[in-house]
């Protein structure tokens, strides 16, 4: 990727924010194959201190998480409490919870996109890069 003067374009930068180990190696791998750089958070509360301190291109939230979920997490980004820059960052949530009624939580919340667990490779690559060009 290049800037418009020529210089090279640092890859986006994707937020992943999920307590469960193997699902964050999973969207790790899935963001490598999107040539995208990714960094792990394990939980909400690690994602809000990662966010107030570093620009991200993206973010990818569990919605089941111990603790504070990621709607409540969303809600604390959609409100400024991770920094102002943050306030309109793409949230696409990853759950295995696929009802109407979820996604809708999820819209309500401030989402600005949805991911049914289990994630399929070209699903999750089409979402990432349809987020990342808005």
């Amino acid at each position: 990727m290049h800037n418009g003067d020529g210089t090279a374009k640092p890859p986006p930068r994707v937020l992943v924010v999920e307590d469960s180990r193997l699902n964050r190696i999973v969207a790790m791998q899935m963001l490598k194959r999107a040539e995208v750089d990714g960094v792990e958070a394990e939980g909400a509360e690690r994602a809000l201190a990662l966010l107030r301190s570093d620009p991200f291109d993206l973010v990818l939230m569990d919605v089941q998480m111990p603790g504070m979920n990621g709607l409540e997490a969303t809600r604390v980004i959609r409100a400024g409490k991770a920094g102002s820059r943050n306030r309109d960052v793409p949230i696409i949530a990853m759950t295995a919870y696929a009802g109407t009624e979820d996604e809708q939580a999820c819209y309500e919340a401030g989402m600005t996109g949805y991911l049914a667990k289990p994630l399929s490779l070209q699903g999750f690559i089409d979402a990432v890069r349809s987020a990342l060009k808005d």
